[in-house]
């Protein structure tokens, strides 16, 4: 059971989270080739939301064909996805390298392959935005020792997801849910509950910038689900900060050998 409050709202002023982006938007063809092609070489996996609709599957780039300009992208192993992203007219694609994040668009898929392994040809996207560096340091927790998101979701607010923070920084947070879960959308504001490990509760407000496929280290597909903070209460900015410089103090001193 949950007491705390839960919102979703179109936010019409973050139809796309680019205006902190726009200085990392790449237009130039090589290095949009660059880029994609370290994301095969990287095998990073992508998640790609279909235009329109809250909906998304884990895919990857399997190949690019530089002479035409097309790249090669899996399909599903869920034929209603494969349908859905069809008849979507684009994807919004989003991924990682290096833990720095990559978004862009597919326009027009066109279908290929054979019913036992479907994969869509599309066209190289025209931009590609590229997160060169953090904005601010983000913190990856440990797992022992980590805050808790209390996510509220239903009208009622008597059921709750209890979320393990993943990273956290003074901008947002991140946490990872199973490929299925479809409750967080993007571009949308949630009211939630962070709890931190030494402190009270924060009672704050999220916006979903981006969902990434991701594996864990045992195998698992997962879903990263990243969010920037849109309010934070009084003393919010600082129990976060205090929470990352306690973990960083703690692990440079097992670094060097103290107690």
């Amino acid at each position: 059971m949950s007491e705390g409050s839960f919102e979703a709202h179109d936010d019409d002023h973050a139809a796309h989270d680019d205006g902190a982006d726009d200085r990392y938007l790449v237009r130039n063809p090589r290095q949009i080739r660059q880029l994609l092609q370290a994301l095969i070489d990287q095998r990073s996996l992508i998640n790609a939301h279909l235009g329109g609709r809250d909906q998304s599957f884990p895919t990857a780039i399997l190949e690019l064909d530089e002479d035409e300009d097309m790249l090669l992208l899996d399909g599903s192993p869920s034929e209603p996805a494969n349908r859905a992203a069809e008849e979507a007219g684009h994807l919004l694609c989003f991924a990682q390298l290096d833990k720095v994040m990559v978004r862009f668009r597919l326009d027009h898929l066109e279908r290929v392959g054979s019913t036992h392994h479907v994969a869509f040809r599309v066209a190289f996207p025209s931009e590609l935005v590229h997160l060169q560096r953090r904005e601010l340091y983000r913190l990856e927790t440990p797992i022992t020792d980590s805050p808790q998101l209390l996510f509220p979701i239903n009208e009622d607010r008597s059921e709750a997801l209890s979320l393990r923070v993943v990273d956290i920084s003074g901008g947002g947070l991140a946490v990872t849910v199973p490929v299925d879960c479809n409750v967080f959308a993007l571009q949308k504001r949630y009211d939630a509950r962070l709890d931190m490990p030494e402190g009270g509760p924060l009672q704050i407000a999220l916006i979903v910038c981006n969902q990434l496929a991701v594996k864990l280290p045992n195998g698992v597909e997962m879903k990263r689900v990243g969010m920037r903070f849109d309010s934070l209460p009084r003393g919010g900015d600082s129990a976060i900060q205090r929470y990352i410089f306690r973990i960083d103090r703690q692990r440079s001193a097992r670094k060097n050998g103290e107690s």
